[in-house]
């Protein structure tokens, strides 16, 4: 009799349990394609949460690519940045909010090929916070961002990279050149939009001022607590995006691959 009660327990546990429960990984399976018109909520595989958005502005495309390169586990992202300030858009929204909150991805910025030749021109950001921009058609809105990060395309291969501060891009407090086209990373920021200091274990016990958030990039802590964006202290935030814009012949890629997000700081 009580083995039954226990099993009925568990079962009922498991059966209210929400499909959006963290922390959860993300990638794009096996599957490949390519969308390059409007907007769509069913192109990219189903996230373990609400949905996952793909938009295109200027021309560009999104496309789910199966080792082309060297890169990530299995398919793959990669998207075109528009044309013009109208922007193409990747967002992941609907997952349970917080106040903090833990995320991790392989990124990757070049050419269509992945290499750092081709693509002189264009930006791409990356947006963490909650709102209506991360599922319209429009650019960002300063005061739905928690963590913005702006990466934009110069020659050579270079790209230079910026912070959302309040409301301007700057960037201060992070190093000349944290990125480069044609090179894998892996990106984690930890993000605290509480009102008390949080701590986490990274090589060693680091502590994250409110309304602050670390940068790490190749497991270098890049950027130490820095200025949130425009969003509001102290509120839970639930969505994240990437926007590509002003790319001259959509040459301006970024590639993702191997999400991971946590409603928390991992690892307190």
């Amino acid at each position: 009799m009580y083995r039954n009660i226990t099993k009925y327990i568990i079962l009922l546990a498991i059966t209210l349990t929400p499909l959006t429960a963290q922390p959860w990984n993300y990638d794009f399976g096996n599957s490949t394609g390519t969308h390059t018109a409007g907007a769509s909520l069913t192109f990219l595989p189903t996230p373990p949460t609400d949905s996952a958005r793909v938009r295109i502005g200027a021309g560009g495309s999104f496309n789910l690519e199966n080792q082309s390169f060297p890169f990530g586990s299995n398919s793959y992202l990669r998207i075109s940045a528009s044309t013009s300030t109208s922007v193409n858009k990747f967002s992941v929204l609907g997952y349970n909010a917080s106040k903090t909150a833990t995320i991790r991805f392989k990124v990757r910025f070049g050419a269509s090929n992945g290499s750092s030749t081709g693509a002189a021109s264009g930006t791409w950001q990356f947006f963490l916070g909650d709102g209506p921009t991360y599922s319209d058609n429009a650019g960002f809105a300063g005061a739905q961002v928690f963590t913005g990060l702006q990466f934009i395309f110069g020659s050579s291969g270079a790209i230079t990279t910026q912070y959302r501060n309040s409301s301007a891009w700057i960037a201060t407090g992070l190093p000349a050149s944290p990125f480069s086209q044609g090179i894998d990373y892996d990106v984690e920021i930890y993000a605290n939009n509480s009102t008390s200091s949080q701590s986490y274990e990274y090589g060693g016990v680091q502590s994250l001022a409110a309304n602050t958030w670390d940068l790490w990039v190749n497991g270098v802590l890049i950027g130490n607590d820095l200025t949130k964006a425009g969003y509001p202290a102290n509120t839970n935030f639930d969505s994240f995006m990437f926007t590509g814009v002003s790319s001259t012949g959509n040459a301006a890629n970024i590639f993702l691959d191997d999400f991971y997000y946590h409603n928390d700081i991992a690892g307190t």
